[in-house]
């Protein structure tokens, strides 16, 4: 790699320009700080591939997922302020439909099982007069609120320009050979991040996802459709289908396997036709215990990671972001979930760079 020029007056140095690095940025310039952003554009992007969805349900049980009454009230205020910040369209709240997959799941959500903040996020039906010419399902299903999709190849286009014109973004490869006392250099690298030197003791779970995008004719869809999948409306007849999971061959190449999987996942849960427009693939920056990674090293305390997002980084990385800022800068506590000091243990047991 080719050492980069640093501007000197800046404090922090982000490694990386997908969605970790350039929301991070983002709040570190909000706060006033001198940031330098080094991005390798060749290199290929998770973030750039990702349907980017946000969803406050999970599981079966359609239960709130981990700190949704903090992430989703923070996302919706920020990606539509950030549109009107970047001058760019690409988030898009949107309803998701959930079919009943059975009679059972059924059963359950008409008993008196279902949270009582259920209708904080969600409403239920139990016929499908709406879609019954589009889902493979007449059992109903579960409408929530809160959810939709940012687009991120839009977004990051957006801040590449933003950062460009503000001069803090350098194209280059970066080699951490020279020391930066005075400054904070915080990687951003997404799935590379577990070849990093200085963290390649964290446990990541870096998980392969494909993506098809789609095109079907004559259907009105104005929500998102996910059961086993999902079905994401762009306009114009296009829609984008995912997703695959996969924790091997980790790379960016489009597979048969996974274009097969997603064409199967289709047939289940929808009715009408569709051609394939394009196959897209990247690979989720996860972690085993599904928590991002964030803080600073054990000994190098002038360098850190914000990583480990997984498949919600659109939820995680606002939220976090800020929360990483205010730990850098105003020296207040990351929450212990997310701290890489959880991993204390791990990094005492390797050998140290």
């Amino acid at each position: 790699m080719n050492d980069v020029q640093i501007n000197s007056s800046a404090k922090f140095i982000i490694i990386g320009q997908g969605l970790a690095g350039s929301i991070l940025a983002y709040f570190l310039l909000q706060e006033g700080q001198e940031v330098q952003i080094i991005d390798t554009p060749e290199f290929p992007s998770s973030s750039k591939v990702a349907a980017g969805l946000y969803n406050p349900v999970t599981g079966r049980k359609l239960v709130k997922t981990w700190l949704a009454d903090k992430l989703f009230p923070f996302l919706e205020y920020f990606y539509a302020q950030l549109e009107k910040e970047l001058n760019a369209k690409f988030f898009h709240p949107q309803a998701i439909y959930r079919p009943f997959v059975n009679e059972d799941s059924q059963k359950y959500f008409k008993s008196d099982h279902v949270p009582d903040d259920f209708s904080d996020f969600g409403t239920l039906t139990f016929d499908n007069v709406k879609y019954q010419n589009i889902v493979n399902s007449q059992l109903g299903g579960v409408t929530t609120k809160h959810s939709g999709w940012v687009d991120l190849k839009v977004m990051l286009s957006a801040f590449r320009s933003y950062f460009l014109e503000k001069g803090i973004l350098k194209e280059e490869n970066f080699s951490l050979k020279n020391e930066y006392e005075n400054q904070k250099v915080i990687f951003c690298e997404g799935f590379e991040g577990r070849n990093n030197p200085h963290f390649n003791y964290l446990p990541f779970n870096p998980v392969k996802g494909e993506i098809l995008d789609i095109e079907i004719e004559n259907i009105e869809l104005k929500e998102i459709i996910n059961q086993g999948a999902f079905v994401v409306p762009l306009g114009e007849n296009k829609f984008r289908l995912g997703a695959t999971y996969s924790w091997h061959d980790l790379d960016f190449t489009p597979t048969e396997q996974g274009k097969n999987d997603l064409i199967e996942k289709y047939q289940k849960l929808m009715k009408p036709s569709m051609r394939i427009l394009a196959h897209n693939a990247g690979v989720r920056p996860a972690t085993k215990d599904r928590r991002p990674l964030i803080g600073l090293h054990p000994e190098i305390k002038n360098i850190g990671i914000f990583n480990g997002l997984g498949s919600k980084g659109v939820s995680l990385a606002p939220y976090f972001a800020k929360q990483f800022v205010d730990f850098l800068v105003y020296q207040k506590e990351l929450q212990s979930e997310v701290n890489i000091n959880r991993f204390a243990s791990l990094y005492l047991g390797v050998d140290k760079v």
